[in-house]
C-alpha cells in the first residue's frame, strides 16, 4: 500500500480513571461551557478520518454519545493503567500507516498541531512535537512500531517506544504550548478562556 494521510489515523486514551481530580475529568466543565473531552475531541480535524476514542467499562452513555464519529475501543483492563488502554485501541488499528496517539485531558492542543503531526507521519515513523525545548503529546508512531505497542502494560505509554528508538525520532518544534498542558488536577482548570 502507499503511504496515504488518510490511512494515518488518531487514537485518543479517554479511559483513566481521574484519581488526581477527584471526579471524571472528562466531564469537568471548562470556562467555555464545554467538557474537556469535548474540548479535546473538537481540535482534531477531519483529515483524521480513522479515529479511535478509548472509554474504560462503564462508559456506555460516553460510548453512545461519541460513536457517530469514533470508532470506540472498551480497554477492559483500563483500570490497570495508560499501556493496557493503549494496547487495546492498537489492535482495533488495522491497515493503519501510523497512529497518532492523543490525551483526552489536554483541550489545549491546537488544531493545527494535530494536522502538522499527521503529515509528518508521511515521512517518519516516530513524531514527537516539542514547544520551546519541551518534549509534548500527541505523539506519532508508525505501523511497524505497533506490535510493541500492543505489548504496552501498566502506566508505561508510547513513551518508552520513544526513548528506545530515540534516533529515528523526529522532533516536530511548534509554537504551541498546549502540548504541555494538561488537567490532572482540579487546579488545573482555567479561569479564563480555553
Amino acid at each position: 500500500m502507499t503511504d496515504s494521510i488518510e490511512r494515518i489515523g488518531i487514537i485518543v486514551l479517554a479511559a483513566g480513571y481521574s484519581k488526581r481530580f477527584a471526579g471524571d475529568k472528562r466531564q469537568a466543565v471548562l470556562h467555555a461551557g464545554q467538557s474537556v473531552l469535548d474540548t479535546s475531541l473538537s481540535r482534531i480535524p477531519d483529515t483524521y478520518s480513522r479515529r479511535i476514542l478509548v472509554l474504560h467499562p462503564g462508559d456506555e452513555k460516553l460510548a453512545e454519545k461519541y460513536s457517530s464519529q469514533w470508532s470506540i475501543c472498551i480497554a477492559e483492563a483500563a483500570q490497570q493503567g495508560l499501556g493496557h488502554s493503549l494496547a487495546a485501541a492498537i489492535k482495533q488499528a488495522e491497515n493503519w500507516q501510523a497512529a497518532v496517539i492523543a490525551l483526552a485531558d489536554m483541550p489545549y492542543v491546537q488544531t493545527e498541531t494535530y494536522r502538522l503531526i499527521q503529515r509528518s507521519l508521511l515521512d517518519h515513523s516516530l513524531v514527537r512535537p516539542y514547544c520551546q525545548g519541551r518534549p509534548g503529546n500527541p505523539v506519532g508512531i508508525g505501523a511497524e512500531y505497533f506490535t510493541q505497542l500492543e505489548g504496552l502494560s501498566g502506566d508505561s505509554g508510547a513513551r518508552k517506544i520513544l526513548q528506545q528508538n530515540a534516533a529515528s525520532l523526529f522532533r516536530l518544534d511548534c509554537s504551541d504550548w498546549g502540548i504541555t498542558q494538561d488537567i490532572d488536577t482540579r487546579s488545573a482548570l482555567p479561569s479564563g478562556p480555553v
